[in-house]
């Protein structure tokens, strides 16, 4: 390996030239944060459509979003809920209701349907195809939900799969979801346990539909554990880096998904945009040492400035990201504030240490390329380490 080399800086960069690369480089690979996202859940009353989106979120019965009555046909007509400026759900019967409101805000999401679930239940029923119909001119993708599977536990499980084949051809789709969302009905007995199956297949589809329209970390931001989110968007960048290592100017590709992997993990827990600027400041802060005081000397902490990148440089590169994403992680799911150096510092040694000594200098470098490989390894990683 010793001839796979290649240079981390150009020669003709300098301090200035390489932060403004820098900069350049970021704003490529910084996440839109401006866009919208609009979810309709639509189904018959009492179906569970407002249990399917508490679920759906990961709320337990402290903090439900939608009300669940125990009366049925308690969600008879529109429901909207604005979880921030940018992301709206709809929990309504029919889309005919949400057209006879006649709002501004209701024609805007008419027109900008990300993605509509449709809940049925019980037996199949053909009449409910013209849900699918008049969702699909209005929606980017369509999902279609069998809820209450609980009716069915009693029975075989050839019964339920009978059941869903049935769903699959009156309603002409090639793929239905088994759920069950039980227990947030306020009148449940409180020792009775929420009974929550298969919404994480529906959540993982949705949200792998969403990052193809880069707008999975809007839902995300909203869902009620956010730490699998953090390591997925932690998992992610190591991927890049261990590919960008051995590219030409490698230091500034890096140093852009560093930055980027912080303004995703910092809008996933404060629902706000961090400016490219902002994040990049922060990155000198990781040094333990005075003299890096500014980008271009930081990135030199872990880079060797004779241009020349081996294994060894390459799995400190990997090893300093995932540590001072492992920090920032930390500092924004306790609260506490970005902006306090010397805890940030104590923090990101801890994590690095820890990286050097035990985790990741031990990875071969191709495994690094293994997405879910690394998401399990990043996830034990971060779960394995408590800092004060």
């Amino acid at each position: 390996m010793a001839n796979d080399v290649s240079t981390a800086y150009d020669s003709a960069w300098d301090d200035e030239s390489f932060f403004k690369k820098v900069e350049s480089l970021t704003e490529e690979k910084y996440p839109d944060f401006s866009k919208t996202l609009n979810m309709a859940f639509i189904g018959k009353v009492s179906s569970g459509k407002s249990s399917l989106i508490n679920a759906f979120l990961k709320r337990d019965r402290a903090d439900i979003l939608a009300a669940v009555g125990g009366k049925s046909g308690v969600t008879t007509k529109l429901k909207k809920f604005q979880l921030d400026d940018r992301v709206r759900l709809i929990d309504s019967p029919g889309l005919d209701d949400v057209r006879s409101e006649n709002s501004q805000v209701t024609k805007e999401f008419l027109e900008n349907i990300d993605v509509g679930v449709l809940v049925v239940t019980g037996s199949s029923d053909g009449t409910q195809k013209k849900y699918i119909d008049d969702l699909r001119p209005s929606c980017s993708r369509i999902f279609v939900v069998l809820n209450k599977i609980d009716q069915w536990d009693r029975n075989t499980p050839s019964t339920l799969e009978g059941i869903k084949e049935q769903w699959k051809t009156a309603l002409h789709i090639d793929k239905i979801y088994p759920v069950c969302a039980f227990g947030y009905d306020p009148e449940t007995k409180s020792d009775e346990p929420l009974d929550v199956r298969g919404v994480d297949e529906l959540r993982i589809d949705i949200e792998s539909f969403l990052q193809g329209q880069g707008k999975n970390i809007l839902l995300a931001r909203h869902m009620t554990e956010k730490q699998s989110y953090a390591i997925k968007i932690i998992a992610s960048a190591l991927v890049a880096v261990s590919s960008q290592v051995f590219l030409p100017g490698s230091a500034a590709f890096i140093l852009a998904t560093q930055v980027s992997a912080i303004a995703s993990l910092y809008y996933l827990y404060n629902g706000k945009a961090l400016a490219p600027k902002a994040a990049i400041s922060l990155l000198p802060s990781f040094a333990s040492e005075a003299i890096y005081s500014n980008v271009f000397l930081f990135v030199q902490s872990f880079i060797p400035p004779t241009g020349v990148i081996d294994i060894p440089a390459a799995i400190a590169a990997i090893t300093t990201t995932v540590s001072m994403l492992a920090t920032v992680n930390h500092f924004l799911a306790t609260g506490a504030q970005l902006e306090e150096k010397q805890r940030l510092q104590e923090a990101f040694r801890t994590y690095k240490k820890q990286a050097t000594q035990e985790v990741f200098f031990k990875i071969e470098l191709e495994k690094l390329k293994n997405p879910d490989y690394i998401r399990e390894t990043v996830k034990r990683f971060i779960i394995g380490q408590a800092i004060a």
